[in-house]
Formats: C-alpha cells, sequence, structure tokens
C-alpha cells in the first residue's frame, strides 16, 4: 500500500510541476499587451486625452500616436483644457480597457474648425510630431491634466492612439501547481524509501489516512504564508474573540464615534476644491519673454498691428498713440522698453476652474542689480483660446514698494473692479485718486500715502495755471470703465491696475492774450504756438497702486504711475 501511495503522489506531483512551470513559460501569455482606438462615428479637429486615461494599474502609461502628418501634443490643466475646446469637434479617450484591450472613447460631435492650439498660453507645454510620437505620460505638477491633439485645427486631430502595457492576464495557479507538485514528490520519495517499523494494531490503517491527508492537501495547493500574518489576517475565531471583546466594553465605542465624525470630517474637506496658480513659474516666465519680444519688435517699426499678439486695452492704445507721434515726426520720446528678463514679484491668481477674463500682476526688472529700477506690469487673458495681453506697464515710482509675492500663493485671487474688504474698492479707489490730483486740498488726500507723482502733478498744474496768460485753468478727470483689473495680495489688500483721463480746459478771458504753447509737442499737437481761443489738452494717465484691506491703518500707495499727453485742440 505504502508503494502504491508513493508511485501515486510522485505521479500527480511530476504532472503539477509540469502543469505549473508549463504556465510560466511555454504555456505563459504574452508579457505586454496594446490597447487601441475603437471605430469611431467621425473625424474631429481636436482629440482630448483626459486625465482618467492615466490608469495607475497600467504606469507609467505610453501613448504612441500616429498621424499621416505633423500634429501637435498640448499638456494642461483639465479644466482649463476642457474651456479651450469649449464647443468644437472632438474625440474624448477617458480611459483603458485593460480587460479588453480597447482604449475607451467617443466622438463628440461640435464646430469642425479651431484655431491651432499649439504654444498657447493656456498649455504648459506643446510637443510637435511629423508621423509619430511616443508620449509617456507626466504630470508637471498636481491636479488634473489633459492632453490635447490637433493638427492644426483644420484636418482631423490623430485618432491612431495605442497604449502597450504589462500583460495582467497570467496564470494564477502556476505558484500552486509547483509548489504542491513539489510537495508530492518529496512525499512520494519520502514514503518510498521510508522503513517502518512493525506497525501496532491498526497503524497501517492510520498510516493510509495520513497518507491520504498529506496527498489531498498538497492536491488543493494549500502553502505556508510567506510573511508573518498580521491582525487583517487573522483566523476567523480570533477575530471573532477580538470583535467580541471590543463590543462587550462599552468604553470601545467613543472612538469609533470620533473616528467616523473624523472621516466625515476629511470626506467634507476633500470634496473641496483645490485651487492652483493660473500659471506656473515656468509659463509665466515663458510668457512674459515673449511679450517682451513681440512688444519689442513693434517698438522697432512702430507697427500698431504687431502690438495685437500681446498687448490690448490702455497700453495698446496708448502706444499705438506713440506709434503714430513718431511717425508723424512729433518731438516725443520713444516708450517705454519692456524688461522682463527678472521676474521680482508675482500676484498670480489661484483657481479651481476655468474663469475668464484672467489677470496678473508682476514686477520684473532687466538684471538683478538693486539699483535697477524695476517696472510693473498688468497682463489679461480674455478666454481660454487667448494669450495673456498687457494691459498695464511703467516704471515703479521711486520709494515705492510692491508686495512680495510667490507664484502659486493660495491668498491670491483675481478681483473685481467692485471687490469688497479693501479700504474702498479698486473703482472708488480710482475716482479719489482722481479727485486727488485734481485737488491739492482733496478730502480724499489722507486716504493716499505720500507721492512724487502726486506733487509733480500738483505743481505742474499750478505752474500751468501761473503761466496761462489770465486764462481760467480747470482738470476734470474720470476713470476709463473697462480698462480696471485687481488681484488681491496675501495681507487681504490689492493690486490695482486703471488709466484716468484728464482734460485741462484753458478758457481765455476777455482781452486776455493769447494762449502760448509750452512746449513744442503742445505746438505740434495745436498746429499753432499760440491760440486766440479756448484750448483743450487730453491726457492719459495710467496707475498702478496698492489698496489696503479694510480695518488696515495703512494707506494707498502708488506703485507706478504716468501722464500721457495725447492731443491739443481748440474747443468753443
Amino acid at each position: 500500500m505504502r508503494k502504491v501511495i508513493s508511485v501515486i503522489a510522485m505521479l500527480l506531483g511530476a504532472a503539477a510541476l509540469v502543469a505549473g512551470i508549463g504556465q510560466k513559460t511555454f504555456w505563459a501569455p504574452p508579457e505586454t499587451v496594446t490597447a487601441s482606438m475603437p471605430q469611431l462615428d467621425g473625424e474631429a479637429p481636436l482629440t482630448l486625452i483626459e486625465p482618467s486615461v492615466n490608469d495607475p494599474k497600467v504606469a507609467p502609461v505610453e501613448l504612441v500616436i500616429k498621424a499621416k502628418g505633423e500634429f501637435t501634443a498640448s499638456l494642461g490643466r483639465s479644466y482649463d483644457v476642457d474651456a479651450w475646446v469649449d464647443n468644437a469637434a472632438h474625440v474624448s479617450l477617458t480611459g483603458i480597457d485593460t480587460v479588453n484591450h480597447k482604449m475607451i472613447a467617443e466622438y463628440v460631435d461640435g464646430e469642425a474648425e479651431v484655431p491651432n492650439p499649439a504654444g498657447d498660453d493656456i498649455f504648459f507645454d506643446s510637443q510637435s510630431a511629423d508621423g509619430t510620437m511616443t508620449y509617456r505620460w507626466t504630470a508637471p505638477d498636481s491636479g488634473d491634466w489633459s492632453l490635447l491633439l490637433a493638427a492644426g485645427g483644420k484636418d482631423a486631430a490623430p485618432v491612431d492612439i495605442s497604449v502597450t502595457y504589462a500583460n495582467d492576464d497570467a496564470m494564477p495557479f502556476a505558484l500552486p501547481l509547483i509548489i504542491a507538485g513539489s510537495l508530492l514528490l518529496v512525499f512520494g520519495l519520502a514514503l518510498l524509501v521510508m522503513r517502518p517499523g512493525k506497525p501496532k494494531t491498526g497503524s497501517n490503517a492510520q498510516h493510509s489516512v495520513a497518507a491520504a491527508a498529506v496527498v489531498a492537501l498538497a492536491l488543493s495547493g494549500v502553502t505556508l504564508p510567506m510573511q508573518p500574518q498580521d491582525e487583517s489576517s487573522a483566523s476567523p475565531s480570533e477575530s471573532a474573540a477580538k470583535s467580541g471583546d471590543a463590543s462587550s466594553s462599552p468604553a470601545s465605542s467613543a472612538p469609533a464615534e470620533e473616528s467616523g465624525s473624523g472621516s466625515a470630517s476629511a470626506s467634507e474637506s476633500e470634496e473641496e476644491p483645490v485651487a492652483f496658480p493660473v500659471l506656473t513659474e515656468e509659463q509665466l516666465k515663458s510668457v512674459l519673454a515673449d511679450v517682451q519680444k513681440q512688444v519689442g519688435n513693434a517698438d522697432e517699426k512702430n507697427d500698431t498691428k504687431a502690438l495685437d499678439s500681446r498687448a490690448a486695452g490702455a497700453f495698446k492704445y496708448l502706444r499705438g498713440k506713440r506709434y503714430d507721434m513718431l511717425k508723424d515726426e512729433f518731438k516725443v520720446d520713444k516708450p517705454l522698453t519692456l524688461n522682463t528678463q527678472v521676474l521680482r514679484s508675482a500676484a498670480v491668481p489661484n483657481a479651481s476652474e476655468a474663469k475668464f477674463p484672467r489677470v496678473i500682476s508682476v514686477v520684473t526688472a532687466k538684471d538683478n542689480d538693486a539699483n535697477t529700477l524695476p517696472q510693473a506690469l498688468t497682463l489679461v487673458q480674455k478666454s481660454a483660446r487667448d494669450n495673456y495681453k498687457v494691459v498695464f506697464a511703467g516704471q515703479m515710482l521711486p520709494n515705492s514698494s510692491f508686495p512680495g509675492i510667490a507664484v502659486g500663493d493660495p491668498a491670491t485671487k483675481q478681483l473685481t473692479a467692485d471687490a469688497k474688504d479693501l479700504q474702498m474698492t479698486p473703482e472708488k479707489a480710482l475716482e479719489a485718486l482722481g479727485d486727488v490730483l485734481t485737488n491739492e486740498d482733496s478730502k480724499q488726500k489722507g486716504k493716499f500715502a505720500e507721492s512724487e507723482f502726486i506733487k509733480a502733478i500738483h505743481a505742474a498744474q499750478k505752474s500751468e495755471s501761473e503761466n496761462a496768460d489770465e486764462a481760467k485753468v480747470s482738470y476734470k478727470r474720470s476713470v476709463t470703465k473697462g480698462d480696471t483689473f485687481a488681484v488681491s495680495t496675501p495681507d487681504g489688500g490689492a493690486i490695482v491696475a486703471g488709466k484716468l483721463d484728464n482734460k485741462a480746459l484753458f478758457e481765455r478771458t476777455e482781452n486776455a492774450d493769447p494762449l502760448k504753447s509750452s512746449d513744442k509737442l503742445t505746438e505740434q499737437l495745436l498746429g499753432s504756438s499760440s491760440s486766440n481761443g479756448n484750448v483743450e489738452s487730453t491726457y492719459a494717465e495710467p496707475v498702478m497702486f496698492y489698496i489696503p484691506a479694510s480695518g488696515s491703518e495703512d494707506k494707498i500707495q502708488l506703485i507706478s504711475a504716468d501722464q500721457v499727453l495725447l492731443d491739443v485742440k481748440e474747443v468753443d
């Protein structure tokens, strides 16, 4: 009987070993599999690869993208990319079906043509390829990121996309069979060579039962645990005992309730949207470098049209006016050269969704020299498909300061012109500044810190009145609607950029001498060195200032300001 059991055990062990080793070698499935795209209903100018494609089960995800010609892949925050896509027709790639080895995708109908997204400010990175691109999914920062494919915006975007990953269809019984086979072989050989002593009554039956039990255990693939058991792997009886002990103790219910409450709080906090800066520092530096390049090119040629790509609002209007004067050979200086090489401070708002327009305010300089006078700029992004454009730029005033803010500071938010929780709203502060500039004894002057610009304006206006040849001089300032932009600072204050329109009216009194031009530019704009009628001079006053938070004892401080003469004419 012993030999029969031994032979059976060894035969079964050999069979189990062959089967187990075979499942690991010649019967093993491919080590990797490739998921490809399904058949789609139509063509689209965009292919949107959503963050859910970055499946941790198949990480690292490497996309192989093929197309007939050139195409681009642009990476951006998911809500920004969604805002860029908007109502455009696109193929949405949402995941990988690792069971059927297919990409999960659908066609979404919409606009058949879009602008080329490559290189737009809203994207962190854009890569180009001709024919084939292998793209390894790597998020540059926390949060959800999406990839947008396009072939110029008019042609169909690539949809031949595949992902190769490790094959999880492993043979699950390979290891148990190898272990069971080994045990059976060892048992069979041991039983064969074993020389038992004289059995006592009934001992043969007991040996047979024990042998059968060992064979059954081996065939069932029972193995010893490879790692020490923890509490989670305790036997049912031990778990029941621990559970019983816990339930029998009245004190044990309190921590459980606290734990449940803590979990609920954690769950609520997880649901709160996480805010990220609308631009990373790398993106911001790239934007500023291009701003300097494009505006510099426009300055060289006095080309207003060339400003379109990086200028808007008051900045574009005033620079265009200066170009016109230079072309007409008026006696004016060339506009301020933008220097954005060094980023000294940046008020970049944080957002948890795509809201436009977006506003950022920065301080830059041409070098790190402490004696270099920095420049203050405000840029606006009108929509997801627009790039950031300068709406304000000027030298910082002497003794002025701009809060030191790092890109990504969570306290920086975008504000509206009527924002509350400040000493006054941005728009009201502009109106108050206009009154302070117009009237030396303004009731609002106590709200503003001392400024060389304010003093210079008052001195110039006093001089004009004294040299007006008995003419009555009056000034009227108003806020330019639509040109006010604000960003909060970490201390609860705000950086505001805006523009004041200033009209200076010189009214001649009866029998007064003709009005004389005070400088060459005034003479050129008026078309004469003197006038026998009333004269109106029009100025633009672009300004940037800091408003303290409500309740602060600090005063509103001018950061940058200028006065630009635009026109001089005779009026009735």
